[in-house]
């Protein structure tokens, strides 16, 4: 058998402390954003449509074999649901992080079902902007910021392997980015479905990660295949 020695001088030796850590990274199901009467809702009361909750309960069935360690959501009604559905009889682990709460916008306020604003739908355009915001309300570097460092937080808590992380879509998209080694740019490029599924592998040495590894991105077990629906989660419904 010949050896490349060129090949192994360059073949990676890593730590034996080394862990690999698994981020399961989940999205809230569907909510209704308007009322009945047209009245735009506040997102952190909101509890998932019906068509939410048989949502995560697709997903649920999907995963049950999976076990977790650690269980996280933001403080919004809709993603603690998530959470609990897809923890079934573990609901007690649950813990909720605000700064994994949703991108906060400035105008929803004012859509109305007969007017629906444009820039629901290209709210993500003004990522690359310098002091760009989305809908005119939180800035894309603060927001960005404080979920990245919220999740840096968790990295550095050894204690966990498997992590459910229920949060939104904005929140998703800012972690699948960074899972990338790319900054935010890229953000209007990666879907987020409502209650999909996200898998994040981190091969981390105490609180250092070496290595990122994105196992998938946006399943959803509801549509695997994604004719169902063309929308994305922004659409006023």
């Amino acid at each position: 058998m010949k050896i490349d020695a060129h090949a192994a001088e360059h073949t990676p030796v890593y730590p034996a402390n080394l862990r690999r850590r698994r981020c399961y990274l989940v999205i809230s199901g569907h909510v209704k954003r308007l009322s009945d009467d047209g009245m735009a809702l506040d997102p952190r009361s909101v509890d998932l449509s019906d068509k939410g909750v048989r949502q995560v309960r697709e997903l649920s069935v999907m995963m049950q074999h999976v076990a977790f360690d650690r269980a996280v959501c933001s403080d919004y009604s809709c993603a603690r649901q998530t959470a609990n559905i897809l923890l079934d009889e573990q609901e007690s682990m649950l813990e909720q992080a605000k700064a994994f709460s949703d991108i906060k916008a400035g105008c929803f306020s004012k859509i109305t079902p007969q007017h629906p604003d444009d820039r629901v739908c290209q709210a993500y355009e003004t990522i690359g902007e310098g002091d760009g915001t989305f809908l005119g309300g939180e800035h894309w570097d603060s927001f960005e910021n404080r979920v990245l460092e919220q999740f840096f937080r968790l990295i550095g808590e050894p204690a966990w392997r498997s992590l459910l992380l229920v949060s939104h879509d904005a929140v998703g998209r800012v972690l699948l980015a960074w899972a990338m080694g790319s900054d935010r740019h890229i953000m209007s490029s990666l879907k987020q479905d409502s209650a999909c599924l996200n898998i994040i592998d981190l091969d981390v040495v105490g609180t250092q990660v070496l290595k990122r590894l994105v196992r998938g991105i946006n399943i959803t077990p509801y549509d695997l295949c994604k004719v169902a629906d063309s929308q994305t989660v922004l659409t006023v419904s």
